[in-house]
């Protein structure tokens, strides 16, 4: 038993934990050991797969569940497994995702596309419109025909992903309410220039309902700072946003601490 025992934090990793373009401080991981040491548990939740991550957190403690594609993934990080998916195509009949895809391909000539399945991040738009991030990430991806991908029943999509101007995004969001997918989906901005798809009422959120029922009696302390970090603020028992978090993720949290790169983790520990 130690001071932390019975609480998790679970933090978002881009502009929570980790500056963005940057890597997480020696402040914050010298915090995240000492809360582990004392009983604590310790978790992220991205919108990354659990590769991409990996990079980032590499020897983080890392002792309980972590959500990933925004919600779409339950991962043991200790013992490598996937523990559960809710996939964005699942019950989608008419295979309306691939027509969408298509359709997205004639009007954003500009935009990166991605199809995020449980095993590999495939970009289906030319290489030449690949969002800049990409190799610089620490994840594989292929560039692949989308018509490989449209037997969903085959091979589950769980995130579908845009990379593109935001003025853009917007109609692309409108086109996806035209075309009936944007009510089988949760859909959000995760930068200014990306918006996401996921699964109706899926959401790193909702997925804390499941690290709940494996970690019963535990209080969550979650940590985000932008829009698809708000279902999982709202869910957790503690909520946590930097300074410079989004205006609505400000509102959202319960606690605001200093800036991800004024170590908002480390100030979080001292403070509990």
């Amino acid at each position: 038993m130690g001071k932390f025992t019975g609480k998790l934090i679970i933090s978002d990793l881009d502009g929570t934990l980790i500056p963005r373009g940057g890597k997480i401080s020696v402040e914050n991981r010298e915090a995240i050991r000492h809360f582990v040491s004392e009983g604590g548990l310790f978790a992220i939740a991205t919108g990354r797969t659990p590769e991409a991550a990996a990079g980032y957190v590499e020897g983080l403690p890392i002792n309980a569940p972590g959500v990933f594609f925004n919600g779409a993934m339950l991962y043991d990080w200790q013992g490598q497994k996937v523990l559960k998916t809710l996939p964005l195509t699942a019950g989608d009949e008419e295979n309306r995702w691939p027509a969408f895809a298509r359709e997205c391909l004639k009007r954003f000539p500009e935009a990166c596309l991605e199809v995020y399945t449980a095993d590999n991040c495939h970009v289906v738009t030319p290489e030449a419109n690949d969002d800049p991030r990409l190799p610089f990430e620490y994840y594989r991806y292929d560039h692949t025909e989308l018509e490989t991908l449209v037997d969903t029943k085959k091979t589950p999509w769980l995130k579908f992903f845009a990379c593109d101007k935001h003025e853009h995004l917007e109609e692309y969001v409108k086109l996806a309410e035209e075309m009936g997918v944007a009510q089988l989906a949760n859909g959000f901005y995760s930068e200014d220039n990306y918006y996401e798809f996921v699964a109706r009422e899926v959401s790193k959120g909702s997925m804390l309902s499941h690290v709940r029922e494996m970690l019963p009696g535990i209080e969550i302390i979650a940590c985000g700072d932008y829009l698809n970090d708000k279902e999982m603020l709202e869910a957790a028992d503690i909520s946590v946003a930097p300074e410079n978090a989004h205006a609505e993720i400000g509102k959202a949290a319960k606690l605001k601490g200093p800036a991800v790169e004024d170590h908002l983790i480390a100030w979080l520990v001292e403070k509990l």
